[in-house]
């Protein structure tokens, strides 16, 4: 009681200091959020499918995908775009399966439901499926997408319609879980996508600083695709195009209204590992790659460029490596009073990203309400076992480049890079 008494009787530059962590590093981020989510609501009207004239090529690139090809491909069939299969190319690329991928690739090709398949003899990474895929395309749009994701019959519709502006290089679809319910962990993905991936990437859009599109669905113009070179070997190869793209100039965007379901992982360890590969890339892209973006003599440099690499620093490297600081701190200057500043902080975090989660569904953001009790698993797991992840992925990639071993890309691939 004498703790909550404390709280009680300080002055708001009281608890300004004591709580300086989430006064600076977070609550802007959910401010701006807050602003985006009135800003789209009342003035951003649903995105129609308009009819373009452009035509569209699927590039799915797969590793021992056997299982899961068939499903993906009948549901591509029965996009709206693909009334007219004329329009659609779709393409399969086996990276150097070990199952039956080529197999079912080829019984579909004999079914008419895909146009060709490709397959590399060694496995060489998601980047050399994708690159090999291109040569094959022959679409003015090609859509890069995982074969365990599925999609809304408009989906690729939606995605077309943000093409009609010319200066309109890529454009991302918004991802949920398809396995929302199978677990506890799948169930904190949910939440973590509708608040981190679908409002955050629509912040972005709205501010043209969205960092990304997405590995496991996004679309691309060709011409753009082919002035940039396709994609590099990274492990963050999503990011990494995605930033080649701004510095040549194209506009990125953001389709919330383009539906897709994706697989989550289903335990901690896989939730680690998967996380682990995502944030290295924080370091192998912004801090690495792109840093150049931020030199006002650079010629790619805009306040754009700026703002978006400052998003990124700021709001997913600074806040990871400021965290265990703050912990010091308050257990330096605290002592055992610090575990109730921790609690009250997890508290207050639970109660933003309610207000965030509850947000996103009044946008129309399909997320399942009935999630809300699992809001105060989500915040805990984000400020401890995520930051965690998250600090050590970056330590790991600043200090041994722990990217150069990981299994995502084969390592005959990553020596060549890492010679190069």
């Amino acid at each position: 009681m004498q703790s909550l008494s404390f709280l009680g009787s300080l002055d708001i530059t009281g608890l300004v200091f004591l709580f300086w962590y989430t006064t600076f590093l977070e609550i802007p981020r959910y401010l701006v959020g807050a602003f985006a989510v009135v800003t789209a609501a009342l003035w951003s009207p649903p995105r129609r499918c308009g009819e373009t004239g452009l035509t569209i090529s699927v590039v799915l690139p797969g590793h021992n995908e056997a299982n899961s090809l068939r499903v993906c491909v009948e549901a591509l069939t029965e996009q709206t775009v693909a009334a007219d299969r004329s329009r659609m190319q779709i393409i399969v690329v086996d990276d150097g399966s070990t199952d039956r991928m080529t197999e079912v690739a080829r019984e579909l090709l004999g079914e008419g439901k895909i146009d060709r398949v490709l397959r590399l003899e060694h496995r060489g990474g998601k980047s050399a499926a994708v690159n090999f895929g291109l040569t094959a395309c022959t679409g003015d749009i090609v859509v890069i997408a995982d074969v365990d994701t599925s999609f809304d019959r408009d989906a690729f519709a939606i995605l077309l319609s943000y093409f009609s502006d010319p200066r309109v290089g890529a454009v991302g679809g918004d991802i949920a879980a398809r396995n929302a319910f199978a677990t506890l962990i799948t169930r904190h993905q949910t939440i973590e996508y509708a608040i981190g991936l679908s409002l955050g990437r629509r912040i972005g859009d709205m501010f043209g600083t969205l960092p990304i599109v997405s590995g496991a669905f996004g679309a691309f113009r060709r011409s753009a695709l082919d002035s940039v070179g396709g994609q590099d070997v990274e492990v963050g190869e999503d990011a990494d195009l995605t930033m080649k793209l701004r510095r040549a100039g194209w506009r990125i965007r953001f389709a919330p209204e383009a539906h897709a379901l994706t697989l989550v992982p289903e335990t901690v360890p896989a939730l680690i590992a998967q996380r682990l590969r995502w944030d290295r890339g924080l370091v192998t892209i912004w801090l690495r790659k792109f840093r150049g973006a931020t030199d006002p003599r650079a010629a790619i440099f805009s306040i754009k460029e700026v703002a978006t690499f400052a998003d990124v620093v700021v709001f997913q490297i600074l806040l990871a490596l400021a965290f265990p600081v703050y912990l010091v701190w308050l257990f330096y200057h605290f002592g055992e009073f610090s575990a109730v500043i921790i609690g009250a902080t997890l508290a207050g975090y639970v109660v933003l990203d309610l207000l965030a989660f509850v947000a996103a569904a009044a946008i129309g953001l399909r997320r399942p309400l009935r999630l809300l009790p699992y809001l105060p698993l989500h915040s805990v797991l984000q400020v401890s076992l995520m930051r965690i992840v998250r600090l050590v992925a970056i330590v790991q990639e600043l200090v041994f480049r722990s990217s150069y071993r990981d299994p995502y890309v084969p390592a005959r691939v990553m020596q060549q890079v890492e010679r190069v």
